[in-house]
């Protein structure tokens, strides 16, 4: 009687064993076709920058090899130069607007979220609301008001006459100083509201201050949602073409969104040469991406409150 139980209970452990395994081939079978499907346009595009001519069908593997497209993908021809338009020069363009926007924008909306979610002062529920009503707001609608306001006789010449390197591209940044970034601020609120008091309340009790606090305290806390939203402001400036398009007019500063869609297919450019460059641009926030990707998930401050 116990070895018929006791092959019953092997057997059940046995295919327990079985389900479990079959179980992890299928998960790991979806999740390989769900990445597969993902990943297809970029090693569509990886193809396609080996190819002079554009890939028919599905197949993400040219028909005849090219090196040219890469050969080339650093100079760009144009402007009247014999030497073309570097990459490089438009990638520090770009960095000459992204850099200041990215780390003024990630602090100062860092600082309005901390005083609204962890401070006590009268009107604290109205200032949050407005935060969410310019949050709606479309951001399409500031754009004439900006432009008369940099364009105007009184603030114009400190942008436009300038040959110093960030501050010719003043009104594509200027507004990360005064934290003109409402999702920002609601995505700070809302990660500080699951974080408890009782770390301020302890720090306090230490004699620290309001801004100890914030940098001692909360920081090592934080720092989850502070590399995501500097990736996202640093993802939306670098993708911004509007911008440029309207505040950039010489053409020694344009930054890479508007030198890639210049460069369309022509006599002196393939398909290689324009996949090529467009795979050399995405490449830098991939790389940021993959740097950062394991700050994206956790929030350790229940593991700060002991008992």
């Amino acid at each position: 009687m116990k070895k018929t139980e006791l092959s019953s209970a092997q057997r059940s452990l046995r295919n327990h064993r079985i389900r479990r395994k079959i179980g992890i081939v299928v998960r790991y079978v979806l999740l390989g076709l769900v990445g597969a499907v993902m990943l297809y346009p970029l090693l569509w595009m990886i193809g396609a920058s080996f190819s002079e001519t554009i890939m028919p069908g599905i197949s993400f593997l040219p028909s005849e090899w090219s090196w040219v497209g890469w050969k080339e993908a650093f100079r760009l021809p144009g402007w009247g130069s014999s030497t073309g338009y570097s990459l490089f020069r438009a990638l520090w363009n770009t960095l000459q607007y992204l850099i200041p926007s990215v780390l003024f924008m990630t602090f100062s909306t860092l600082l309005v979220a901390y005083v609204v979610a962890r401070f006590r002062f009268k009107g604290r529920k109205l200032v949050f609301a407005l935060v969410i009503g310019t949050l709606l707001m479309p951001a399409a609608i500031f754009r004439i008001p900006l432009y008369a306001f940099w364009t105007s006789e009184s603030i114009a010449p400190l942008w436009e006459e300038t040959s110093l390197p960030f501050l010719g591209y003043l009104p594509l940044w200027a507004g990360s100083l005064f934290a003109a970034n409402s999702f920002s601020i609601f995505m700070y609120i809302q990660f500080m509201r699951t974080i408890p008091r009782d770390l301020d309340e302890a720090a306090a009790i230490d004699g620290a201050n309001r801004f100890q606090v914030l940098w001692h305290v909360m920081m090592p806390v934080l720092k989850p949602i502070v590399i995501t939203v500097a990736l996202l402001l640093l993802l939306a400036a670098y993708n911004d073409y509007q911008g440029p398009l309207i505040y950039v007019v010489d053409s020694e500063k344009l930054p890479l969104s508007i030198v890639l869609k210049l460069f369309g297919k022509d006599s002196t450019n393939t398909y290689a040469h324009i996949f090529a460059r467009a795979l050399l641009t995405v490449l830098v926030p991939i790389l940021l991406f993959f740097a950062a990707q394991k700050y994206f998930i956790g929030n350790d401050a229940d593991s700060a409150v002991k008992g």
